[in-house]
């Protein structure tokens, strides 16, 4: 009997070695260097040592506003990269895409709008809206896909180191 409950416990410890961490691994968010809607330059060297939050989505995603409102409301301006991920050219003017996001939130957007579908690959967004949480060291602490409130945002940004 004793065998056999010491057999059951090593089975259950084996199967949860691996699970549980205290040092998690992340992934390297992409190094970069874009131009952004008002033909500014934006590189990986210029959000070093502070966390930011990487927005994926498509100019013409109808669904993606909610989210992208629940990200300008809770992470402060110069924390925020917005990229597109659509390759097609008659999706790629971001000038166009953030004046229909702001005219759709009514109010103004004070982050970059850059079209990077190689970056998104690189990164390996697939779905839209993705939402990745960098922390100061350049590695992605969470991805979010699909629409997200405000709560859903405010805790995974108040959890990034």
């Amino acid at each position: 009997m004793e065998k056999a409950v010491l057999l059951i416990v090593i089975i259950v410890c084996a199967g949860l070695s691996g699970c549980i961490s205290a040092d998690e691994e992340y992934e390297v968010f992409p190094s970069f260097d874009l131009v952004d809607h008002n033909n500014e330059i934006h590189n990986s060297s210029m959000y070093e040592g502070a966390p930011f939050i990487a927005y994926f989505s498509a100019s013409w995603c109808s669904h993606c506003a909610p989210t992208l409102s629940a990200v300008d409301d809770t992470v402060p301006v110069g924390n925020i990269l917005i990229f597109n991920l659509e390759s097609r050219a008659e999706w790629s003017n971001m000038t166009e895409w953030k004046d229909k996001m702001e005219d759709e939130l009514e109010r103004d957007l004070f982050h970059p709008f850059i079209h990077s579908p190689i970056l998104a690959e690189s990164a390996g967004v697939e779905k839209i809206p993705t939402v990745l949480f960098i922390n100061s060291d350049g590695l992605i602490e969470q991805q979010l896909e699909g629409a997200q409130d405000n709560a859903a945002i405010e805790a995974n940004w108040a959890n990034l180191s």
